[in-house]
């Protein structure tokens, strides 16, 4: 069996953490999640504004410049070419302090946008945009993971757009296809315009489509479900005019402001799948920062053309979600898992507790990391596949004070020579279930014939 192989750019320093820069997987790429630290000591001074003149340069800009020569060093010695990536996630550090409100808007991300397009060029990768409370690099601003996937000499990533939706600019796609894989970008209820101008407009400025809005006047009346619907509308269209379709959607990725909006999102996500087992894998994160007033969810995608629906199949066995989904779906040569934490009946899961009369004998986050790995070790057997075939894992906690302890569960479960690539960032406040520190989103790869 082909086995995946880490990148490391020559000379890039390892830092103490078992991760690698970015995995070669066949003919994928997986690249880290990438920030402007010099990879030893933290932010590296290049990237940092002078104390002596602070309003002279743009942190945001100096960042976003130094992450993305780290990351062309990578796509070099990956030998990719930049138009070749098909999904870009970034992390922005929002400002979640005591006195946050769910809905506030406090990131300005446009001078890293600029940086991003100097890097790509024309080319405009699917993306997703979202605000978390900490990164792990004192003081950066944001950090990036980029998944890429080689094509034959010659071909290029198409963009995909449907006729008629709203666009946030002129000669916006929503994604991109490839081969036989489409990649949508983040998804908001938003027409870009709001009500913002509107003749006789009441009430608080806001991004919503008229067909999103929820005038909040009677009981039962829930914003979330509007705007689910009108999201999945949207995807809907542009899957179609990239010649697929949303039931052959292999992964979802799904971001909610407020984790009480979950029921109601979930109500109008099982009338779209009504069957958890050909539903996409779903990875679902709450409490993060949506990027534009008044939008509560954002959903991004990726899914198959139609003549590759027969290698979609979902997973079967190890564990089966309360929610919408299958433990995990296999598409092509991956292994898409849903989102993972220590969970059993109870609750937080009695085995990744600590003895209550002992709660400093061990490390929630070793414990709680220990517990989900085994967990997902059951779901790779269920699929004929090993844990350590993870090439990609993004890992959502609720306090970075948790991450030494997990990093040595994870250790130990990647001891081999190809660790997989990681992003790590803190959501604010808590996950779904009380508890729970830490949520895993895994990609496995299975070059498997046929």
């Amino acid at each position: 069996m082909k086995r995946a192989k880490a990148i490391w750019p020559e000379g890039m320093p390892k830092p103490a953490i078992p991760y690698s820069p970015a995995v070669r997987a066949g003919d994928w790429l997986f690249v880290s999640g990438q920030s402007a630290s010099d990879l030893t000591t933290g932010l590296a001074p290049e990237a940092q504004v002078p104390d002596a003149f602070p309003h002279y340069q743009n942190a945001f800009r100096n960042q976003a410049a130094y992450l993305y020569g780290r990351t062309g060093q990578i796509a070099d010695a990956a030998e990719l070419p930049r138009g070749q990536v098909v999904r870009v996630n970034q992390w922005y550090r929002a400002e979640m302090d005591e006195r946050y409100e769910r809905g506030s808007l406090t990131v300005n991300n446009k001078r890293y946008v600029q940086e991003k397009k100097k890097f790509f060029g024309d080319y405009s990768p699917p993306s997703t945009g979202i605000g978390v409370r900490n990164l792990i690099v004192e003081g950066a601003k944001v950090e990036a993971d980029f998944t890429a996937r080689f094509a034959s000499e010659g071909e290029r990533p198409v963009p995909v757009s449907a006729p008629g939706l709203p666009k946030p600019a002129s000669g916006y796609a929503e994604g991109v296809r490839l081969g036989h894989w489409v990649f949508l970008s983040g998804d908001l209820a938003s027409d870009w315009k709001g009500n913002w101008g509107e003749n006789g407009y009441e009430g608080e400025l806001h991004s919503l489509a008229p067909e999103a809005r929820s005038s909040g006047l009677y009981w039962g009346d829930e914003p979330v479900a509007k705007q689910t619907d009108y999201i999945l509308g949207r995807l809907s269209k542009v899957a179609e005019a990239a010649g697929t379709r949303l039931g052959l959607a292999v992964k979802a990725y799904v971001y909610l402001a407020d984790p009480a909006d979950y029921v109601a999102f979930e109500d109008v996500w099982a009338a779209w799948f009504p069957d958890p087992f050909e539903a996409p894998a779903r990875i679902l994160v709450p409490n993060v920062e949506i990027g534009a007033k008044g939008c509560r969810v954002e959903i991004g995608m990726d899914l198959l053309m139609p003549e590759a629906s027969s290698s979609r199949s979902a997973v079967r066995g190890g564990w089966m979600p309360k929610s919408k989904e299958p433990p995990a779906m296999r598409a092509d040569d991956l292994v898409f898992f849903s989102g993972l934490m220590a969970t059993g009946p109870e609750g937080l899961a009695k085995d990744a507790q600590n003895a209550p009369g002992l709660p400093y004998f061990d490390c929630p986050g070793r414990k709680q990391m220990a517990f989900v790995l085994e967990k997902a070790g059951k779901i790779a057997d269920a699929a004929g596949v090993e844990i350590d075939q993870t090439v990609k894992a993004t890992l959502y906690f609720t306090d970075l004070r948790y991450l030494a302890g997990a990093m040595q569960a994870w250790e130990a479960a990647f001891s081999g020579l190809c660790k997989p690539a990681i992003t790590i960032v803190e959501i604010n406040r808590e996950l779904w279930v009380p508890g729970c520190v830490v949520m895993a989103d895994l990609v496995l790869y299975d070059p498997r014939e046929g």
